[in-house]
């Protein structure tokens, strides 16, 4: 399972780093477009806005893999190592209901989005709203894994 752990981890860092690659590309083709042939792309702001929300919620879910995000950690240290451990398990269950609220909000975003089109691209907003579900899951296995990990650790939270 670490394997797996591993593979989506390092699927969702490379696909954060094309991602910000291409919005680099887009933006740096927008200020060529503008200054140098004084002619603005009108879809270019509408692409960088989308592959930018993609790159927050991939970004979410590989954050949590790599314990990147802003914690708390005040009332874990101060506890004795049971009840410090039984946090840290609440914690990573919270966080999977997040996840599942993702998946599940994601979903129906989804299925609302199969009737709209984006204003300058013309492309079906579903495939905007699909990083939603996706990192939700993500944000779920991860959770649950971390949950196990604890819960299995004997004593001492696992990182």
């Amino acid at each position: 399972m670490d394997k797996l752990d591993r593979l989506i981890h390092i699927f969702l860092l490379w696909a954060i780093g094309a991602l910000m690659f291409a919005m680099m590309g887009v933006t740096f083709a927008q200020v060529i477009s503008r200054y140098v042939f004084e002619n603005s792309l009108s879809w270019s702001e509408e692409l960088g806005r989308y592959i930018f929300v993609w790159i927050t919620f991939l970004g979410m879910a590989a954050a949590f893999q790599s314990k990147a995000h802003i914690a708390l950690d005040f009332l874990v240290s101060l506890l004795p190592a049971k009840p410090s451990r039984g946090l840290v398990v609440l914690n990573t269950l919270l966080v999977g209901v997040v996840g599942l609220a993702l998946v599940v909000g994601g979903l129906s975003l989804i299925k609302f989005g199969l009737h709209q089109r984006s204003a300058a691209l013309g492309l079906p907003m579903y495939y905007v709203y699909t990083v939603i579900p996706f990192s939700g899951a993500a944000l779920l296995y991860f959770a649950l894994r971390a949950t196990w990990k604890n819960v299995t650790s004997g004593g001492e939270i696992a990182s």
